[in-house]
């Protein structure tokens, strides 16, 4: 029928009137935007049809030249108001790469008729009770037609049950720019579609740093899934030109290494972010996977971030923060304050520049003292959640702060709400280890940083801080196992051979220790809290001239430059002067050292523990007795 005719559809409690321009609920008026109207009349009118995008976008906005974008605006509009969900949809289907059908039984009715056709009484129908008997009558011959058929066409027409996908591993996006100074971008849109897919609480996601171990590698799809223990892959490329982005993404069933899914998108880069949740939410569709509308709120991107920042953030975070040493943390700070410099209102940003703050702080890099740097790392953390309260990452520096200030449940609570808004954020897992691990819930703290290697099995940080973990757990031999396995991977590491340094002296390996801590004085450029850790092995080893002289530079250092407590305590410990160990201990506590969050379980301080200053201390920095 047409509409000149002025007939209205009828579709649950929902009634459109396509001549008077109005969709109603019950007799009430449901508000829409023009050119979500004309979508809906477009899908209404062609129903159980799936209409393409580049239809809609023909028909709804004819005669202009306009970007998908403005067609899914209009889709999550439609679905807004109908009270529809993407994942189980009553009304409006969407078709992954080609367009969206709709999906509920349509009736079309008459102007002014109270109900759809068919419903009213019809006059010279048959009394009541030969209607009865001749509906019998053919309930017996129709019936058995109708089971009979309906097996049939199931057996024909249903599909097959969807893969089984409880796990993902995105590979690192291919730059196919032509650009090889656009590798840091591919790399930063392989991030935010890892990030966007974390937020499913049901599925494992691989984390960044073990997917880009795969990076440039031409590995087979089933040789990928024997390493990493997971169903599915996705794969694919990214084309920057100017201020557009062509992204082309592939779901892959590593079990059968098939296609289940692939698209190719073209996207202004303002609009990256919204892009990935877009890509997110069409994987999570394919896996059968059903979203909280808390998850889906949290996987809607609200705002475009300006390209310029987003350039930044991505350089600050994938070319210096991961290369942790002082002069890159520093150069990585520069590049997150010009991102929010461009655009204050990226949450992200702020995050960037609070974590450069949080390291800087720690006893192996030691170029801030401990209280000034986690205060700067608390006012960006803080800032990025007032941005955005979803943001795991900025939970999880929050959470590290508390734990480094003693301030231990308010920590925990962070650490439990970051897990919470993001199960696949494998450095909350591994930050709250390092937190169990303090409070010496030993069993709990392992059990958290296996499942940080879970989810990052190629993250030498994570692996290297399970080994002071096992240190901690006074489970020597596999703590040193763990960290030489990280030195095979990368000789260069500073973290892993600072930690079997004093796990080798812990162990009374002292020839190993010194050796490992050497090593770790010259990869950190003799940074102060190496030294102390050279000096305390020299020392337990009975090299008293070698420790005094670590000692004596240690000092010398302290009258130029910042020099944490904690490397002197370190060094009189082992020279076995503990008079001068906790003369330095009470610096330690004075600025917060994140050292002393360990008091209840680190090894080396074994030689102070039976004296009762030791006791006080503990308690005073608040851990159970």
């Amino acid at each position: 029928m047409s509409v000149a005719e002025n007939h209205l559809y009828q579709f649950g409690p929902f009634r459109l009137d396509p001549v008077k321009r109005r969709l109603s609920r019950d007799g009430e008026v449901v508000k829409l935007t023009p050119k979500a109207f004309e979508t809906l009349v477009v899908l209404v009118e062609r129903r159980g049809e799936t209409v393409e995008k580049e239809e809609l976008l023909n028909k709804v906005w004819a005669g202009t030249v306009v970007e998908e974008n403005n067609l899914n605006q209009s889709i999550t509009a439609l679905r807004k108001s109908l009270g529809d969900s993407r994942q189980d949809s009553q009304y409006i289907a969407t078709i992954p790469g080609i367009g969206y059908r709709f999906v509920a039984e349509v009736t079309e009715v008459r102007d002014g008729e109270p109900a759809p056709v068919g419903t009213a009484q019809v006059t010279g129908q048959p009394k009541r009770g030969m209607r009865r008997a001749l509906l019998f009558a053919l309930m017996i011959l129709i019936l058995p037609g109708l089971v009979w058929g309906y097996v049939l066409i199931t057996r024909v027409r249903s599909p097959r049950p969807a893969p089984s996908v409880s796990s993902i591993m995105v590979l690192p996006l291919e730059n196919i720019s032509g650009d090889q100074s656009q590798e840091y971008f591919a790399d930063g849109v392989t991030d935010a579609l890892i990030a966007e897919l974390a937020k499913l609480r049901d599925l494992r996601v691989i984390s960044r740093t073990s997917s880009m171990y795969f990076k440039g590698q031409r590995v087979p799809v089933p040789e990928i899934a024997k390493t990493i223990d997971v169903d599915a892959i996705v794969e694919g490329s990214v084309q920057r030109s100017g201020d557009r982005v062509v992204v082309r993404a592939q779901l892959i069933n590593v079990k059968t290494d098939k296609h289940l899914w692939v698209e190719t998108y073209d996207r202004p880069v303002r609009d990256v972010l919204d892009l990935q949740s877009e890509i997110a939410q069409q994987i999570a569709s394919q896996v059968k996977l059903r979203m909280t509308p808390d998850q889906q709120a949290r996987m809607t991107v609200q705002r475009p971030v300006n390209p310029k920042a987003f350039d930044d953030y991505l350089q600050g975070r994938y070319l210096y923060w991961n290369k942790r040493t002082e002069e890159n943390l520093n150069k990585a700070i520069v590049h997150f304050q010009n991102a929010i410099t461009e655009d204050p209102g990226y949450a992200l940003a702020h995050v960037g520049p609070a974590d450069c703050y949080s390291a800087l702080g720690v006893v192996q890099i030691s170029a801030l003292p401990p209280l000034e740097a986690r205060r700067l790392a608390e006012e960006s953390a803080t800032r990025a959640l007032a941005l955005d309260p979803s943001l795991a990452e900025a939970h999880t520096t929050l959470a590290y702060v508390k734990h480094y200030n003693w301030n231990w449940s308010a920590a925990e609570q962070d650490f439990k709400r970051a897990i919470d808004l993001n199960p696949n954020y494998a450095n909350a897992h591994n930050f709250y280890a390092g937190f169990l691990m303090s409070r010496a819930r030993i069993e709990e703290s392992l059990a958290a940083a296996d499942r940080a290697r879970q989810l990052d099995p190629f993250s030498l940080a994570i692996s290297a801080q399970r080994g002071f973990l096992l240190e901690n757990a006074r489970r020597y031999e596999e703590a040193i196992d763990q960290l030489k396995r990280v030195i095979a991977m990368d000789p260069n590491h500073y973290q892993a051979h600072w930690f079997l340094g004093h796990t080798y002296a812990a162990n009374r390996q002292f020839e190993e220790a010194i050796a490992a801590s050497q090593k770790a004085v010259e990869l950190s450029d003799r940074a102060p809290g190496a030294l102390g850790m050279l000096g305390l092995v020299y020392g337990l080893a009975g090299r008293k001239d070698d420790a005094n002289r670590v000692l004596n530079e240690l000092l010398e250092m302290n009258k130029k430059r910042y020099v944490t407590p904690a490397a002197l305590a370190n060094v009189y410990i082992g020279l076995d002067d503990k008079d001068q160990a906790f003369f330095w201990l009470e610096k330690a506590y004075e600025e917060r050292s994140n050292y002393l969050a360990y008091l209840k379980v680190f090894p080396i301080l074994d030689p102070l523990r039976s004296d009762p200053r030791f006791a006080k201390l503990v308690q005073r920095v608040g851990l159970p007795q």
